[in-house]
């Protein structure tokens, strides 16, 4: 079985520049045009950000891998991340397109074409949290955005206050990897600088991998061992995106039994579309894997414990 449904749209993402949690849009990139009528979205958590904001009805078009919400499925199509259609987006005659920092080459063909272009960042959680404003500001929706932000900060706060002195368990998130026999030849795992890592940190949890400078850590069987995580989350995308063999990757998990994880039956397996896209919904993530590290609170409860 090999994994690797969007390693290489994962790995665009997750290699992009650490920005700080302040930096604000450059000068090319706040919108000229008050509430642009066609926009054009080159992400899905762009275009997930934009239907949160009721904004949605000014899109025009999306990428192959915008999924959510389901009316998105009907837009026009305009490519991938690494292979957007440059003639179909002019075609569409957008006067704005919110593409992700890394799309450098596509935002100065667009502005070469006098097409209005606002760049976001969502490789971190305070960027993601940025990142709402930025295109709420953009498409004529501030109100909206900031009550997004503030129930997204809200939510945050009360899993905080709920794992107050919890202690915090060692874990390896797993965001994709391969194997061509019955072993695991490569995981890639969440590293020090991405938003996975700022999640962990949130809900009570330490990331077992420490090194800073790998961005996009890649991981054999030996390392697995050496890291030796008390908790390993395997995070998939939505079953509509992807169905893998979710019995035949316990196995091959499970053959890796000198892990104190695996040992203790602390495998944890999430397939949800909201666990692999740097939007609104992460907080989802959040509560998911809070319940996860910290299963001695009664997460029913609306009271903290």
């Amino acid at each position: 079985m090999a994994r690797f449904w969007p390693i290489l749209l994962f790995i665009a993402i997750f290699i992009f520049v650490w920005l700080q949690p302040e930096k604000l849009p450059s000068e090319n990139n706040a919108s000229k045009t008050p509430s642009p009528q066609r926009v054009i979205s080159l992400a899905p958590s762009i275009t997930e950000t934009l239907f949160a904001l009721d904004a949605g009805d000014n899109v025009v078009a999306v990428t192959d891998y915008c999924q959510y919400p389901s009316q998105v499925k009907q837009l026009p199509k305009v490519g991938g991340y690494l292979d957007p259609n440059l003639e179909q987006i002019v075609r569409l005659q957008a006067d704005l397109v919110i593409l992700l920092e890394r799309q450098q080459i596509l935002k100065k063909q667009l502005q070469q074409l006098g097409i209005e272009t606002l760049s976001i960042d969502n490789s971190s959680l305070a960027s993601i949290r940025n990142s709402i404003i930025y295109i709420g500001s953009a498409v004529d929706k501030v109100s909206l955005a900031k009550s997004l932000v503030s129930e997204f900060d809200n939510r945050l706060e009360a899993i905080q206050q709920k794992i107050q002195d919890q202690p915090e368990p060692a874990v390896l998130l797993a965001i994709a990897h391969s194997s061509h026999t019955h072993f695991l030849d490569k995981v890639y795992i969440a590293g020090q600088q991405d938003f996975y890592n700022d999640l962990l940190s949130f809900v009570g949890a330490t990331n077992v991998y420490q090194e800073p400078h790998i961005r996009v850590p890649a991981v054999s069987t030996e390392g697995l061992l050496r890291l030796n995580p008390q908790i390993i989350v395997d995070i998939f995308p939505g079953a509509e995106e992807y169905s893998p063999d979710l019995t035949e990757l316990r196995q091959q998990w499970q053959r890796l039994d000198k892990i104190d994880a695996i040992s203790n039956n602390q495998l944890h397996i999430i397939q949800a579309d909201y666990a692999v896209i740097p939007g609104p919904r992460i907080i989802q993530l959040a509560e998911d894997l809070a319940r996860i590290f910290h299963p001695q609170l009664n997460w029913d409860s609306s009271q903290n414990d």
